[in-house]
């Protein structure tokens, strides 16, 4: 008995003090006047952080389930899109090089289509390429610019429709589990070795058998090859790295309005989305003066008849090499830096 006499006599106390406490005019946030500010501020960032969050999911929803905009449709047919782009025109070189075993068919006919091209790709250059009237295989100079311009237009309608998309969704979180992200390596390493063994296979043939073609002939076949060899290496590259959301999330950054780039979310997290952007905007400077660069020279070795090669595709291919071995720096100190636990 004596033991439930003295619990309720400690409660009894014990309320007695609370209420002294609760009547007392001192509170807690009188003593510490800045305790409620930050409590309430730190529950406005913790609930807009939420509210972040919570958009990046709903993003993240569309991205995965929704058919148009599904981000898996979009990349497999922005790699597709590339990859014939880039065929197209190799394919139109091949032509001209088959083109240019028929006899020489120079006629007014012919050398008005030129003129019209050279006033087309000057209006589409800003008066910056000025092609030659007199060709020797007009027919053969045709079917290249042909295949430069349909080649272009497909590269041109891919870049503005990852534009848009990246405007649209500048961040999607990884989905693609460890085994969806195998395959795609194992589908580009398969393409890498089909498109390697066309290349050689053709090569070697014509190196054993082709003595008895002509230059216009092998020239126009070994180009084919190329061009297949090059759809299979582009298609391949750009399959499996679209499972590398990191890699999209960086390249997204380039649509994102500076000062509009995380205005509203934590300093942290600010910091973190603004390094990334600048590390954008130099991969994107590297990458579009390396190109052209190499542009630059492939116009030179092919127009200029002084430095007139077959090689002359040898400049652009080095420089794009070069870009990309330096976008991958970029790239991979960028995920080493702000978000080493991506994936």
């Amino acid at each position: 008995m004596s033991v439930e006499v003295d619990t309720g006599e400690e409660r009894e106390t014990m309320t007695k003090q609370h209420k002294g406490g609760a009547d007392s005019p001192v509170s807690p946030d009188t003593q510490n006047p800045g305790s409620g500010t930050r409590a309430q501020d730190g529950l406005a960032a913790h609930a807009h952080n939420a509210a972040i969050r919570a958009q990046v999911h709903r993003m993240q929803a569309i991205a995965e389930e929704d058919d148009r905009f599904g981000y898996d449709r979009h990349a497999t047919n922005r790699a597709l899109s590339i990859a014939n782009g880039v065929t197209v025109i190799i394919l139109g070189f091949a032509l001209g090089s088959f083109l240019q075993a028929l006899p020489e068919r120079n006629t007014a006919d012919v050398q008005e289509v030129v003129k019209g091209l050279d006033r087309l790709i000057g209006l589409m250059t800003k008066e910056l390429v000025e092609l030659p009237h007199i060709q020797r295989h007009p027919e053969s100079f045709i079917a290249e610019i042909v295949g430069i311009l349909i080649g272009y237009t497909i590269l041109k309608h891919a870049h503005e429709d990852s534009r848009e998309y990246d405007a649209a969704f500048n961040r999607i979180e990884q989905f693609y589990t460890v085994s969806q992200r195998r395959r795609g390596w194992i589908r580009c390493g398969v393409l890498v070795v089909l498109g390697t063994v066309v290349i050689l296979v053709t090569h070697g043939l014509l190196l054993a058998y082709g003595h008895g073609m002509g230059d216009g002939i092998a020239a126009g076949i070994a180009q084919t090859s190329i061009a297949a060899g090059v759809w299979c290496y582009v298609y391949g590259g750009l399959y499996a790295t679209r499972t590398d959301l990191f890699l999209y999330n960086f390249r997204a950054l380039r649509q994102v309005n500076v000062y509009e780039l995380g205005k509203s979310e934590s300093d942290a997290r600010r910091e973190m989305r603004l390094g990334e952007k600048r590390l954008c905007d130099l991969s994107s400077s590297l990458t579009n003066f390396t190109v052209a660069i190499g542009v630059l020279g492939a116009l030179g070795l092919y127009f200029l008849p002084t430095f007139r090669s077959q090689y002359f595709w040898l400049p652009l291919v080095v420089m794009i090499g070069i870009a990309l071995c330096m976008r991958w720096f970029v790239i991979r100190y960028a995920r080493r830096r702000y978000e080493p636990d991506f994936d």
